[in-house]
């Protein structure tokens, strides 16, 4: 896969400097498209002191997945920014306050 272009995208904090908080509630967490548990089947996670990040094979579905999760991710922890970035063999996602 090194051969193919790398994509990366970005999804800003709506809530830039904002308390890191979740605003997850018990129904929208049931309704989720793609909960974290969801990547974790496939993925490995990593904590950092300013976020977390996961780590996930690179192909197109774990691609879709990733961004999908990241789309739902922002709107629940507006101070979360997130990026998810295709390297070699990998699709890494990463959360940051």
């Amino acid at each position: 896969m090194a051969d193919i272009p790398a994509r990366v995208r970005r999804v800003e904090p709506s809530d830039p400097g904002g308390e890191p908080v979740c605003l997850l509630t018990s129904e929208a967490a049931r309704t989720r498209r793609v909960p974290i548990d969801r990547l974790l089947e496939d993925g490995a996670f990593s904590a950092a002191a300013t976020g977390y990040e996961v780590r996930l094979p690179r192909d197109e579905e774990h691609w879709l997945l990733a961004n999908e999760f990241a789309e739902e991710e922002a709107v629940c922890c507006p101070s979360l920014g997130l990026q998810v970035e295709e390297r070699d063999e990998e699709i890494v996602v990463r959360a940051a306050f």
